[in-house]
Parts: structure tokens; sequence; C-alpha cells
């Protein structure tokens, strides 16, 4: 048996060199990850360090290209101040119409003058010493040495005086709702041409105004707008239109907004059952008109 296995163990030359061979594939195998880790490691560690010393390679080009330019920048507005120095000899002045030659007096050159002129010629104004500085053909050197004795006297806003004038006299005046016109009108808060004339037109559709209350059933009016202009305007009572509820007829009945064809109608059927009105709580009595309605229509009927 002894002789068995040793017989079962027992290579050529050829099985031998194949046994080493795959002896030696699986321990390089088995190494590789660890050899591998290794030399990563190694060049991570290599491409870093080069990665930071061209960082700071750049930054001390940067840094370099800054002071330069920060050189030149300094030299170039100190000379520009030299220059404005040399030639400007200030005053005090208004820059608004101030003639070419005192502009010329105070050292600025024909091309500065005529632009300046040009933006006056356009119906420019200084309002303030910033609106001077941004006229292009002044150096920021320049405007830093005439800032001082640049004067512009306060300006009066006359078109805001003049509004306010005009909305004074528009308290201290009562607008009659039924007499006046679309001037008159356009005199009270609020109320433009479009208002004026759509309260024109339905005071004439009514037979004018009871109450201001009515101009909330103009189109677009609110509460707000009336509350605006309440204490200016009044509604005089002699500015309504009446009805004769004892001769119209229902064609001419149902043209005012508060009636329609059929309450017209019934109005007229009524007078015709009755003979004529004598009062108008026969008119009240209608079954048409409700209370609302009756308190409205009221003011334009009468009874002769």
């Amino acid at each position: 048996m002894f002789d068995d296995v040793k017989n079962y163990f027992n290579f050529n030359k050829g099985e031998r060199i194949g046994i080493v061979v795959v002896i030696a594939i699986i321990i390089a195998v088995l190494a590789y990850p660890y050899f591998n880790k290794v030399a990563f490691k190694d060049n991570d560690a290599e491409f870093l360090q080069f990665a930071k010393e061209i960082e700071l390679f750049e930054n001390s080009l940067k840094n370099a290209n800054d002071s330069v330019d920060e050189a030149r920048r300094l030299d170039f507005q100190q000379m520009d101040r030299s220059v404005a120095q040399n030639k400007i000899t200030p005053f005090i002045f208004n820059p608004n119409l101030l003639p070419s030659e005192q502009w010329s007096k105070m050292g600025l050159k024909d091309w500065q003058i005529k632009v300046i002129k040009n933006y006056e010629a356009k119906g420019g104004k200084f309002t303030k010493k910033e609106d001077f500085k941004r006229m292009f053909c002044i150096s920021p050197s320049e405007y830093e040495i005439l800032e001082p004795y640049i004067s512009i006297p306060e300006q009066k806003n006359e078109y805001a005086e003049r509004k306010f004038e005009t909305k004074e006299i528009k308290k201290r005046v009562l607008i009659d709702l039924n007499t006046t016109d679309s001037v008159g009108l356009l005199t009270l808060y609020g109320i433009g041409p479009s208002y004026a004339k759509r309260i024109i037109k339905y005071r004439n559709l009514l037979g004018g105004f009871y109450s201001k209350s009515q101009l909330l059933e103009v189109y677009g009016f609110d509460q707000d707008r009336l509350d605006k202009i309440s204490d200016y305007c009044e509604v005089g009572a002699t500015g309504l239109t009446k009805i004769n509820v004892n001769k119209v007829r229902t064609d001419e009945l149902k043209k005012h907004p508060y009636l329609d064809y059929y309450t017209a109608k019934a109005i007229v059927d009524q007078r015709i059952i009755l003979g004529k009105f004598t009062s108008m709580q026969q008119i009240k009595e209608i079954s048409l008109i409700h209370e609302e309605l009756f308190a409205k229509i009221k003011n334009y009927l009468v009874i002769e």
C-alpha cells in the first residue's frame, strides 16, 4: 500500500516544472493587490504634491499681476489728478446755463463746453451735484476738484404747488351734481373725463340725482371714490325732471333706468283702471313695485 501512495506522488521532470509554474502563478495573484495598492498610493501622493505646487505657482503669478495692475492704476490716477489740478481753476458756479466764457475761464476745453451746451439745449438741467458728475465729458478727477465749488439753488416744484392750490380750491367749492357740466365734475378728486362723461349721461337718463349715493350706480364708480368727493359736492333739489304718471305712455315710461317694460305697463294699466292716479300710494300698491323700487321711483313721479 505504501508503494502505491509513493507511486502516486512520483512525477516526471515535465510535471514537476508544471507544478512549480502553477505555484508561482498562485503566489503572484495573491501578492498583486498588495503591491498594486502600494504603487497607487505612491502615485497619488506624488500627484497631490504636484497639484499643490502648480496651485502655489498660479497664486504667485496672480498676486504679481494684481500688484502690477494696482501700481499702474495708482500711477494713472495720480497723473490724471495732477493734470486736472494744473488746468482747472475753479470758482463757485451754478452749472445751469453758465456762459461758455465762464466754462472756458474755469479751464474746460471747447469740446467739453460743447457737450454741456448740447445737454442744456435738449432741456437738460442739473438739479443736484451728482447730475454734473454723470456728464461723460467731465473726468472723475476733474469732478473731484470742481465738486466743492458747485452751487445749485434748491429747485421749487411749481407743478406740485399749482396742483396743491388746485386741490385746495376743489375743497372749498361745492359742485351741484344736477347742474354742473363736465368741466365742473373734473374739479372733483378722482373724476377724470371718462367718469365725468358717464355721470352726465346717467344723470340725463334718470332726470337728475336726488342723492349722491346714486353715483354708485354709474359704471365703475365705487364707495371709496364717493367717500373722497362726498364733502365737495351736493345734489340740488330743483334739478330733477318729473314724470306725470297721469299722462305718460308706456313706451316713454320704460326708458327710465329704474323701470322695465312690464313695470311701466303695470303703472299705465293701473291708471286706466282707476281713471287717473290721485295719490302716490296707489302706485305703491301695484304688485310689481316693491318697497326699494318705490323709494327710488317716487322721486321722479308726479301726479297732476
